[in-house]
Parts: C-alpha cells; sequence; structure tokens
C-alpha cells in the first residue's frame, strides 16, 4: 500500500476516534445534566407511576332518634363489572351454564337464558369492562364470589368489585324528610338533618400512599403510619322519638285515605324545650294511589291558617285593652257585609250575643270581625305592630333548610286594600307555615315565651356527647301574664265547650283551637276546597307538649278540623299520656300504665273495688276524695291519682254514676237534682264555668 492510502486510512480512523469521543462526551455530559439537572424531575416522575396517594374516604356518622335508635347509617354496596378478556375458553365454557343458573337465583327478576346471553356477547366481544351487577350488598358479593368464573381470581375470572356506601334508613319512610336523604354518589344531602348537619356528619379524609406491584397496588406505611387518618363523622342524636313518630304517621294517614286527601301533617314538640318528638309529611301520590314523605309541608309550606290565627288577633285586642274577654259581641245571624264582600259563620242562623272568650270558642268570623274592626278600622298600622311584637312576621331561623317565610302584610303593603284588616282578624291574606303556627301556641302554653322548634338534642363521638342543644328562646314574652292566663282560659273553652268537645273526654285536660280555612274554587272540578287544622297542648293545666295537624283539600262531605285533624291530635295525645309517666304524676300517679280507666269519684270506693278485684291500688292522698284510677291487667296494679279542678270552675261530670255525682258536687256546695239511671250524660252548667257555692244543678244519667 502506498503513503497516500496510508494516510487515508488513518484519517479515516482519527476520523473515527473523533467521533466516538465527541459521543462519549455528549453522553457523559447528558447523564451529568440527567444527574444534576433533571434528576429530581425524573425521580418524581418515576415516583408517580410507581406511587400514588390515595384518598381514604371517612365513615359517615349516624343518626339516631332520642332514644338511640338507629334512623340512619351508612353501608357498604357494590357495583360489580366483568373483564372477559382475562377468562380462558375452557373457563369459561365449563361455567357459563352454571354461573347463568346461579346468577338467577340470587337475582330471580331476570330470567336465567338472559343472563347466559348476556355473558356470552360479553365474551365473544372481548369486553373490559362489562356491567353484571349493580347496587350489591356485601351478603350477596359474598355469594357471587363463590360462583363460577366470578370465584376464581382477578386474573382468572375477571370480576372488578367498585365498593361505595349507601345511606340506609332502618325506619324505611319513618321521617324521611326530616332525616334527609344522603347519596354518596349524587352527593344529595340538601335536605333535613343530613344536609342541615352534613358538616359534622360527613367527617374528614385522609390520605395513604400506595406503590404499583404485580396485580395491583398496595399501601405503604412508614413507621407515622398513612399521610393522614381519615375522621370519621360524628353521630346526631335527634330529639325524635320513634313510638311516637310511628303513631302519628299511621294516624295521619289513616285520616288521608279515609278522607282522599292530598297532603297532610303534624308535628309533636315539648313545650319547655321546643324539641319536635315527631314530624310527618305525608302527600298523595297519583302514580301508585299511596302516601309518601317527598315534602316537608310543615317547614316549607306557607298558606293561610284560617281559623287558627283568631287566637292571635284577639290577643292583640286584648293586649291593647280594646276588649275583655266578658265583653258581649252581638254577632246576629251569622251573616255580614263589609265593603261590599259578605262574611258568614260556621253556623246556620248565627250564634247571636256571645262573649269574646265564647266568640273564639265557637270560632265565630262575625265575632272576631266585629272585635278587630271596632279596635283598628281607624288605626290598622297598630294592629299589626301587636302581631309583629309577637313574632308572627320573623322566620324561625331553623337549622333544616327550606323554611317558607311568614308573610304578614302592612298598611304600607301594595296588596293592603279595604277589607284587608277584618280578613286577616281571622287567617287570610297571609302565610305562614304550620310550624310557625304551633311555635306561637306553644309560646302560649309556655307561659309567653317563644321557643325555637329544634329537631337535634346532642352530638356524639364514639358514644360520648360532645355537644348539647339547650333551649333557644325567640321571644321572652309574646304577652302579658294577664292575657296569657285569658288565652289559656279561651284555649280550654273551646275544647270543653266549643269546636273540639271531641277531647272533652280524654282522661287529660286539653287546650287548643281549630281550623277550617276555604283555599280555592276548583273550576274542574266545581266544588270548593279546604284546609281543616287543629293546634293544642296537654295537659291544659301544665302542659307538656304541643301539636298541630293539617289536612288539606278533602274529598267528600267532610271538611271540618272536629272530624278531621282532631281525631289525629287525640290518636297521639292518648298514646303519649299511656307512656308518660311525668304526664301522669302531674296527677299524683303514683304508678303509670298504659290504659286509662273510667272510673272516677270516691277514692275509698275506687280502692275497694279493685282490692276486690285483687289489684294493688296506690294511695296518693288518703284525703283525697275526688280520684280516678289507671289499671293494668297483667300487672295487677292501680295507680289512683287525684283528679285536679280549680275551685269555683264545673268540672266535667260525665261518666260518674249517680252516688259519686251527687257526692262530689254537694261536698262543694252545690244543689243537685237527678234524672234517669246509670251514668252521668249531660249536666245543666256546662263544665268550665264558674259558679258559687249553692247553686243548683241539674244532672241527666243514662
Amino acid at each position: 500500500m502506498n503513503e497516500k492510502g496510508k494516510k487515508g486510512i488513518f484519517l479515516r480512523v482519527y476520523l473515527s476516534f473523533v467521533v466516538i469521543g465527541i459521543f462519549a462526551l455528549s453522553i457523559f455530559f447528558r447523564i451529568i445534566y440527567i444527574q444534576y439537572v433533571e434528576g429530581d424531575r425524573l425521580i418524581q416522575q418515576a415516583q408517580k407511576q410507581s406511587f400514588r396517594e390515595k384518598v381514604v374516604k371517612a365513615i359517615r356518622g349516624n343518626i339516631y332518634s332520642e332514644k338511640n335508635e338507629l334512623l340512619a347509617t351508612s353501608v357498604p354496596m357494590y357495583n360489580l363489572y366483568w373483564d372477559a378478556k382475562v377468562v380462558s375458553p375452557k373457563v369459561f365454557n365449563e361455567g357459563i351454564d352454571s354461573l347463568a343458573y346461579q346468577f338467577h337465583q340470587l337475582f330471580p327478576l331476570t330470567p336465567e337464558a338472559v343472563y347466559k346471553k348476556r355473558f356470552t356477547e360479553a365474551y365473544h366481544k372481548e369486553q373490559r369492562y362489562f356491567r353484571i351487577a349493580r347496587k350489591v350488598d356485601y351478603a350477596q358479593l359474598k355469594k357471587i364470589k363463590q360462583m363460577p368464573i366470578l370465584g376464581l381470581s382477578k386474573y382468572k375470572g375477571g370480576l372488578i368489585i367498585e365498593k361505595y356506601e349507601r345511606r340506609k334508613r332502618p325506619y324505611k319512610k319513618l321521617a324521611k324528610r326530616t332525616i334527609g336523604i344522603y347519596n354518596n354518589v349524587k352527593k344529595t344531602y340538601v335536605v333535613g338533618i343530613e344536609g342541615a348537619y352534613n358538616d359534622v356528619l360527613k367527617g374528614e379524609d385522609g390520605m395513604r400512599l400506595e406503590q404499583r406491584v404485580a396485580g395491583g397496588w398496595r399501601p405503604i406505611y412508614s413507621q407515622a403510619g398513612p399521610l393522614s387518618e381519615p375522621k370519621n363523622g360524628d353521630d346526631v342524636i335527634t330529639s325524635i322519638n320513634v313510638n311516637i313518630q310511628d303513631v302519628a304517621e299511621s294516624s295521619l294517614e289513616r285520616q288521608l285515605r279515609k278522607h282522599h286527601a292530598d297532603w297532610g301533617c303534624v308535628v309533636l314538640m315539648e313545650v319547655k324545650t321546643g324539641a319536635v318528638k315527631a314530624i310527618a309529611n305525608l302527600k298523595l301520590d297519583t302514580l301508585s294511589g299511596g302516601y309518601t314523605e317527598s315534602f316537608n309541608f310543615a317547614i316549607g309550606t306557607a298558606l293561610e291558617p284560617g281559623s287558627t290565627f283568631k287566637l292571635p288577633s284577639l290577643m292583640v285586642a286584648l293586649e291593647d285593652q280594646k276588649v275583655q274577654p266578658d265583653d258581649i259581641i252581638h254577632t246576629g245571624n251569622g251573616e255580614m257585609e263589609y265593603k261590599g264582600r259578605k262574611m258568614r259563620d260556621s253556623h246556620k242562623g248565627g250564634f247571636g250575643d256571645l262573649t269574646v272568650k265564647q266568640v273564639l270558642e265557637h270560632s265565630s268570623n262575625i265575632g272576631v270581625f266585629k272585635i278587630i274592626l271596632a279596635a283598628y278600622e281607624n288605626n290598622p298600622q297598630q294592629y299589626i305592630d301587636g302581631l309583629y311584637r309577637m313574632g308572627l312576621n320573623k322566620p324561625l331561623g331553623l337549622e333544616i333548610k327550606g323554611e317558607a317565610k311568614p308573610y304578614i302584610k302592612n298598611p304600607q303593603d301594595k296588596t293592603w286594600s279595604g277589607i284587608s284588616l277584618p280578613w286577616m282578624s281571622i287567617g287570610y291574606e297571609m302565610a305562614v307555615t304550620p310550624m310557625q303556627i304551633l311555635t306561637f301556641y306553644n309560646a302560649v302554653a309556655n307561659d309567653g315565651v317563644m321557643v325555637k322548634p329544634r329537631f337535634v338534642n346532642s352530638i356524639s363521638r364514639t358514644g360520648k356527647n360532645i355537644k348539647e342543644f339547650e333551649p333557644v328562646i325567640l321571644n321572652k314574652k309574646i304577652a302579658s301574664d294577664r292575657v296569657i292566663k285569658i288565652a289559656h282560659e279561651m284555649l280550654e273553652g273551646v275544647v270543653q265547650e266549643g269546636t273540639a268537645t271531641i277531647l272533652k273526654s280524654s282522661p287529660y285536660p286539653v287546650a287548643g283551637k281549630t281550623g277550617t280555612a276555604q283555599t280555592n274554587y276548583s273550576n274542574r272540578q266545581k266544588r270548593r276546597r279546604y284546609r281543616a287544622s287543629f293546634v293544642g297542648y296537654f295537659p291544659a293545666d301544665n302542659p307538656r307538649y304541643s301539636i298541630i295537624v293539617v289536612i288539606h283539600n278533602p274529598k267528600g262531605p267532610v271538611y271540618y278540623a272536629s272530624q278531621l285533624t282532631v281525631p289525629v291530635f287525640k290518636d297521639i295525645a292518648d298514646k303519649i299520656y299511656a307512656r308518660d309517666l311525668e304526664i301522669q304524676e302531674h296527677d299524683k300517679v303514683f304508678t303509670g300504665f298504659s290504659a286509662p280507666a273510667s272510673l272516677y269519684g270516691d277514692q275509698n270506693v275506687i280502692r275497694s273495688i279493685y282490692n276486690q278485684l285483687g289489684y294493688q291500688p296506690s294511695t296518693p292522698d288518703p284525703n283525697a276524695l275526688w280520684c280516678a284510677a289507671v289499671a293494668k291487667k297483667e300487672e295487677k296494679k292501680v295507680g289512683v291519682y287525684i283528679r285536679n279542678y280549680h275551685p269555683g270552675i264545673l268540672p266535667s261530670l260525665k261518666g260518674l254514676n249517680a252516688r259519686d255525682a251527687i257526692f262530689f258536687l254537694e261536698s262543694l256546695g252545690y244543689y243537685v237534682n237527678i234524672s234517669g239511671y246509670g251514668k252521668v250524660v249531660s249536666q245543666s252548667i256546662p263544665a268550665g264555668t264558674r259558679v258559687q257555692k249553692g247553686a243548683e244543678i241539674n244532672i241527666t244519667l243514662n
């Protein structure tokens, strides 16, 4: 090889070395760059592919009744999917028939052949995420994991499990709308206690680190544990009493069905604390024909209250000294025309002359009209100010969302007219919710102190109360003691002599007011629509509970509150009286039982009779004369208690035999004339009337 050829070879070798050197240097500098410039970023990127932060869901707190019965809780539920591509032909062919059969046994609504067709189609299409079941509980999941094909490992059988929590109510529809709705998937919890106390119930989610391994992800814990522990939600202890709630709902539904009404609601509240013991809201489902809790009418529906608003109207007039309870109101024949509008009383022919007290007892529209017009026709603002002073224009500020705002118009409103004042006096041209009306009557029962209704007693964590809710006072005094006392007497008169005498025979005294409001005229059905209500409290001489019952648009001839809503009130009150020893203790009951007897009279006679029958009567006061008894056969015991009566006020004698009636009346200084035999069915002077000693009383027995 000549010199020139050698130089060419060396040149190519040198060039190769240079290229290799440059390449080596570039690799070296790239390594340095990656190590010191991009190293942190690449390490983080690698970790992201191999590690992840996983949210650990907190367990939502439970909701309990006042006696710790479970009202709402979270349970695990599962959606199941199938990865058909991982299943071998042999496994599929050998197991598909048995799989379809067992799936049909577990979910019988779908035929076995349909299941086989679905699985086969998904397998041939090699679907990776075929949904096979939704809303599966844990017991069902265990059975599915033992079935052919699906019972194999994840990479042989293809079963994919997605877990989530679902809110369950063990008592189903009981107080459903008040407890509220919560759905972890759709985040639906805007109503009821679930919504009001969501921040308390939901807890705080935690975080943990997971590493990718063959077959999925596994959690990695350091010595300090996960990144952050989940904090489970606290429990909410409500004021709801399950037994009373059940009575309220069943009694309300029975009346709604009987009279084919559109909807109804009931609320039971504790007088001193405002604690809501029961609340039911039922609406007709036109598709099913049944009644469901789909809306909270007691809180969310503001409507014209009708005659239950006559009490606030009269209390304003009494407070302003415009009338006195014994003033005579001339209601005439029960008809009146004012500025072109006619008003009538429900009683055909009218009531004639009534005292102010009797105006409320008989719910005379004309009587209330005349009282308010005479007092405020020239100054309607004074009447409105009186209503505002009692707080009737203010919302209650309930923790449960959806409270409708009350509307009590005033003369400055554009809708005010010449007839607004008298029509407002009987509960029209305004809007308040049943809960707002109940709160007002509850304040009357509570000697004028208006307390805020509440649905929750306490917040609990791991079984221990961490927060307790005390009564909240909305108005320290809605009226003077004088007016509150008069209101008590008038409301007791409604039961004794007025529109709610069905409650007169109760073994406990009741006070309350009926209301029958005419809503609108249905052109399609050519009939008027009504809304019946009753609101009251008991025992009237020492109020413990207040109740409101509303039934809207009954179909048929019955639409008065005395026939629609008063029976529901009585059902609930009877249930409470039978079980609540504290109410019976007020009547000096020493042993309380569930079935009040009808025996009233001389204590010695009562005790002697029950002793002969093998019972063990208690002795509240050996010197007491006028007593009654409550017995329960299974326990062979009798609770004897003193029947309270006010001196100078004639009590009801109904149900007494002649001997006891004479004994009692003469011991009070009255003269007695008797006709008939058996038990007292009527008396010449009505119960609740103030009667001086020496008066003559005629009683009829039958």
